[in-house]
């Protein structure tokens, strides 16, 4: 006999952490606040995969929103030149803050297109 399973009494479904890389790189975060004024930030990158990035951010944002990542790659990968990934994406999850001297940590879901361009000089 087959019995029905309500959806709010079904057992919560964790899923299994994205496949990624933790980097400590420096990047340029570009987009508007929530108020819509545009924003330049210096920060550094903590977890990117194919689909996401996860980096600390102090100007508030809205979820939705889209950004604009400027990441500095190690100069070991551009034989020598000063290359970065410039890659855009929209904002999923912006975790709160746990202490004053910490910036919230906002996820982003990444758009396919990338760019690879050289520093100018």
């Amino acid at each position: 006999m087959l019995s029905r399973t309500a959806w709010a009494s079904r057992p919560v479904r964790h899923r299994p952490p994205e496949r990624g890389f933790k980097l400590s790189l420096p990047m340029t975060v570009e987009g508007p606040d929530p108020d819509g004024a545009f924003f330049h930030e210096e920060t550094t990158l903590a977890f990117m995969s194919h689909q996401g990035a996860l980096f600390p951010l102090r100007n508030p944002v809205a979820l939705g929103s889209r950004l604009k990542l400027a990441i500095v790659l190690p100069p070991k990968l551009g034989e020598g030149r000063s290359l970065r990934l410039v890659v855009k994406g929209t904002i999923v999850d912006v975790d709160p803050v746990e202490g004053e001297d910490r910036a919230p940590q906002v996820a982003l879901r990444l758009e396919s297109r990338y760019l690879i361009q050289a520093d100018a000089a």
